[in-house]
């Protein structure tokens, strides 16, 4: 009996053994496991935080090639430089460490590129300033990638060691899309389709009346001036007959729509309008507009609204600085053909409204007027509303003068931050914007 006993007793010393061995084995693993979730959740939130960064940086990049720029080398410049700076305004590891610690800022620049077309060649900043003037303007598209960042393991080091980790992202110009914006309270009147311009209107182009390739694209049709506006061709608009008197527009013509209740005070005052102050609701093509019956002789309140984006302000209850900037870009020195948008988006010649009486700050994109395109047999002879056809920009060349005509330049789909996209809406625009790119 002693003998049996004491074998037990030895069997069950044996058991002891093997449980406190199996339970060492199954918590070392479970440590395993749980450091190894750990190490690889903290992975996933360090990528997260270099991606962040990198699409802060690409966003900021892309913003400064849209606005306007003393010459196009500066341009690029301020791209890179404004790109670098935001990204490293972001931290890394649990807000712990930054992009400087594993690269200086000049070597960062080297991680900055810059394209024409979002899938086409992207070029290192001294690539694209080797590029001529003409060339520079058309970048249109930034890639931003951060530096490489050393990630080590906590708890699976064994396992996995020290990770190398970055992230990229790319911004520019939006395909043309569906957008919803405020527009000017003016609209172009434009021929119907297959019908020509009447033959007073007057349009200047490159090549005269000949069609032309006016996007730079060989893929693309050339345009025909006689037929419909043209980018590079500036145009005199003027004010189209009101609409109580019965009087039919013609094409080239602009029309004033009804924003805020109507009336020359309120013209005055939309075309002054800046930001959220913006009175005629957001439209995208095929929408209805408000044509106004109301202005009557619209001379005044042309010239006075629109002047102010040229940083002249008429005294007494007219629209002020305080409400309506002037543009960072008040230069009409080119007359009589005045400044072309080619040379305001490369910021030469330059007045800045800073230099002149009162210093005003300029805000960029303020001589840049996204209006309504309305088929011309769609406009009133009376009161009512008209159909938005398309969306068009035009570039004020000059200031408007004591006629009331307006002197511009269609520049097309050609605006950068003026306008944005509605994922939600299946109309289809001509206006663009930037947009970031994974």
């Amino acid at each position: 009996m002693r003998l049996k006993h004491h074998s037990r007793a030895l069997r069950r010393k044996k058991e002891r053994g093997n449980v406190v061995a199996y339970t060492v084995l199954s918590t070392f693993f479970l440590f395993l496991a749980v450091g190894l979730g750990v190490d690889l959740s903290r992975l996933y939130l360090v990528k997260t935080e270099l991606q962040n960064a990198a699409d802060a940086g690409a966003l900021a990049g892309g913003y400064a090639l849209g606005e306007i720029a003393d010459s196009p080398s500066s341009r690029i410049t301020t791209a890179v430089t404004r790109a670098v700076n935001t990204m490293n305004l972001n931290k890394y590891s649990f807000d712990n460490k930054t992009f400087v610690s594993v690269m200086s800022l000049p070597s960062q620049r080297n991680l900055v590129t810059l394209a024409k077309n979002l899938n086409g060649t992207y070029l290192s900043e001294a690539a694209a300033q080797a590029l001529s003037d003409t060339e520079k303007l058309k970048l249109r598209f930034i890639k931003v990638a951060t530096p490489p960042v050393p990630i080590k393991s906590f708890f699976a080091f064994t396992i996995m060691g020290t990770l190398s980790l970055d992230a990229k992202a790319t911004a520019g110009m939006s395909v043309p899309g569906n957008v919803r914006f405020c527009p000017a309270p003016i609209a172009a009147i434009a021929p119907d389709p297959g019908k020509a311009f009447p033959p007073e209107f007057q349009s200047h182009c490159p090549n005269g009346l000949t069609p032309f390739d006016d996007d730079n694209d060989p893929a693309t049709p050339n345009c025909d001036p006689t037929l419909k506006f043209c980018k590079k061709c500036w145009y005199t608009i003027k004010q189209a007959p009101p609409g109580k008197k019965g009087s039919s527009p013609s094409p080239g013509n602009f029309g004033t729509l009804d924003c805020g209740g109507g009336g020359a005070n309120a013209l005055e005052d939309n075309l002054a309008s800046y930001g959220s102050t913006c009175k005629c609701g957001n439209k995208s093509p095929g929408d209805t507009v408000a044509v106004d019956t109301k202005t009557g002789e619209s001379t005044g309140p042309v010239q006075v609204g629109l002047n102010t984006r040229f940083n002249i302000y008429s005294n007494g209850s007219h629209p002020q600085y305080t409400d309506a900037p002037p543009d960072l870009n008040v230069n009409q020195e080119t007359l009589p053909l005045g400044m072309t948008y080619t040379q305001y988006k490369a910021g030469s010649p330059m007045l800045d409204p800073q230099t002149q009486p009162g210093g005003h700050v300029g805000v960029a994109n303020r001589r840049v007027l996204v209006i309504p395109m309305i088929a011309v047999s769609d406009w009133p002879k009376g009161s009512g509303s008209a159909k938005v056809s398309s969306m068009g920009g035009f570039f004020l060349k000059r200031a408007v003068d004591g006629n009331g005509d307006i002197n511009a330049e269609y520049i097309g789909d050609d605006i950068v931050n003026v306008v944005g996209y509605d994922p939600n809406s299946p109309v289809n625009s001509n206006i663009t914007t930037i947009v970031l790119y994974r």
